[in-house]
């Protein structure tokens, strides 16, 4: 058994048609994916829509609970219900009933034994610095106060947590987490015109994970600390070492992948 996905709990769907979402989300008025009393989040205002299309409807589950401020434009999420309606009537009934910062893709009628969390094999993030100020475009990126000048040392940093690792050290401690394992296929730095953008691809994510990293790689950045020990804050596995956590600004889910990770 691989336990670095977790096992998708056994359910009775009753009969229940499952629906699959493909959607996106500007995260910055919301507190995140997860819903929360009190609070707006991604879930609840799905769900109040979804209630009022169905009779007999289960929570709308996500491929991942992104934090509060954090963007996708490849979220995937599910939701089983009754009565029948057709894949386009729902995408429209969305559509037209969620706000503007919330839009539904592509709806799926797919197999009652998919889930979007459980049946994901990996799930890519990308997550953008602004080297300089903005007006347009601030708020899907995080504008660096630092002079950063080592992207070489970056990029060799970022290289070596690729493979299986315990993140422990990049992680928010959470007593629910049964462990701290990800195997990380892709973890690469770009310079882009004024941005620099981090891309990393993985099986799995722990909470606070990448805004962890690109924190921690900043300070190499920086000169602050040097790429090899980032393997060093790795092993340690203390999270007190790692960087100051980015903002949530410039952090965004970009696509899951239901098929074995492949090289682009």
């Amino acid at each position: 058994m691989d336990l670095t996905r977790p096992q998708s709990p056994d359910s009775d769907v009753a009969g229940r048609i499952t629906y699959r979402l493909d959607l996106e989300y500007d995260g910055t008025r919301f507190s995140g994916w997860q819903i929360q009393d009190g609070e707006r989040t991604v879930q609840g205002v799905i769900e109040a829509v979804l209630a009022k299309l169905f009779s007999d409807c289960t929570r709308v589950s996500a491929a991942g609970r992104t934090d509060a401020g954090v963007h996708a434009t490849g979220q995937v999420a599910h939701f089983r219900a009754l009565p029948h309606r057709s894949a386009e009537t729902v995408r429209l009934a969305l559509n037209a009933n969620l706000p503007a910062d919330v839009r539904v893709k592509t709806v799926t009628i797919t197999d009652a034994t998919f889930h979007a969390r459980f049946a994901a094999c990996w799930r890519a993030y990308r997550y953008r610095i602004a080297l300089e100020p903005l007006a347009v475009g601030r708020d899907y990126c995080w504008i660096c106060p630092y002079r950063i000048e080592k992207l070489d040392e970056m990029q060799r940093a970022a290289e070596l947590i690729l493979g299986d690792h315990c993140f422990e050290s990049f992680a928010h401690q959470n007593e629910t987490e049964k462990h701290y394992l990800s195997t990380v296929y892709r973890s690469a730095w770009t310079k882009d015109g004024p941005y620099l953008d981090y891309r990393i691809e993985a099986n799995r994510f722990l909470h606070g994970m990448v805004r962890l990293l690109v924190g921690t790689f900043i300070r190499v950045g920086r000169g602050k600390i040097g790429a090899g020990d980032v393997l060093e804050i790795l092993n340690a596995r203390d999270v007190r070492l790692a960087g100051r956590k980015a903002a949530a600004s410039g952090l965004t889910l970009t696509a899951v992948g239901y098929e074995p990770w492949r090289e682009p």
